[in-house]
């Protein structure tokens, strides 16, 4: 099943259930052998204090939909505290496995609007933006922009109407680095922040590319970087 299981964990059972609608689905029922112990964070051998049961949304069993059951141990680990252990299919409190998150994401990464990917996934989209969210931050929290160079910024319109998202963007690596709300001078002020959360010195910065629009020149006034105006 690619739930990456090993030793002390096994799959109990498998059995299908007739849903409301008269759709069928799998349900897959995980154990670990009586006895085992778990590792905590000091990779300390610890007994089983309790356990918690769990439900995980898995992939689709062909058009089933696919669900995960487990008794997830708490250890009381060598410091005497009593905490949660992660299991190797899902991430810490989420309701998906890891393969049904990283499937969504490739929906959510080919273009895909969320809500349509939920749709598709018969998922309430709350859950799907409270996972894509998770990924996200994660992912710029890990983002290094240590060899940025060249910024283009430009705005653009988020909905109908007049609400507007200022980019910034590398204009060697052609990605995104930086995306807030608005098209004023306070979203160069901001760019300015984030470049020193992520390390980047101004003088780093050998040519910035912008619109000719009297915020965005206000706020490029405010720091050294050298204008190209587009």
């Amino acid at each position: 099943m690619a739930l990456g299981l090993q030793s002390p964990w096994f799959v109990e059972k498998i059995e299908f259930t007739e849903s409301g609608k008269k759709l069928r689905e799998l349900h897959i029922h995980i154990e670990f052998t009586k006895g085992a112990k778990f590792q905590d964070a000091t990779a300390v051998d610890c007994a089983i204090h309790d356990t918690v049961k769990r439900q995980w949304q898995h992939l689709n069993f062909f058009e089933h939909h696919c669900y995960i059951y487990a008794r997830v141990p708490r250890i009381k680990t060598s410091g005497g505290k009593v905490q949660n252990i992660e299991v190797p299919w899902a991430r810490s409190g989420s309701g998906f496995t890891l393969l049904f998150e990283a499937f969504a994401m490739l929906l959510i990464e080919s273009e895909m609007p969320v809500n349509k990917a939920a749709a598709l996934l018969k998922v309430y989209p709350k859950r799907l933006w409270t996972m894509f969210n998770y990924w996200i931050t994660r992912a710029l929290r890990k983002d290094t922009q240590s060899t940025v160079t060249a910024i283009g910024i430009d705005e653009t319109s988020r909905k109908k109407g007049h609400e507007y998202v200022t980019v910034a963007v590398d204009l060697h690596e052609k990605r995104v680095l930086f995306v807030t709300e608005g098209k004023d001078e306070k979203t160069i002020v901001s760019l300015k922040e984030h470049f020193v959360t992520k390390q980047v010195p101004p003088e780093q910065i050998e040519q910035v590319s912008i619109d000719m629009s009297p915020a965005f020149i206000a706020g490029k006034l405010n720091f050294d970087y050298p204008l190209y105006s587009t």
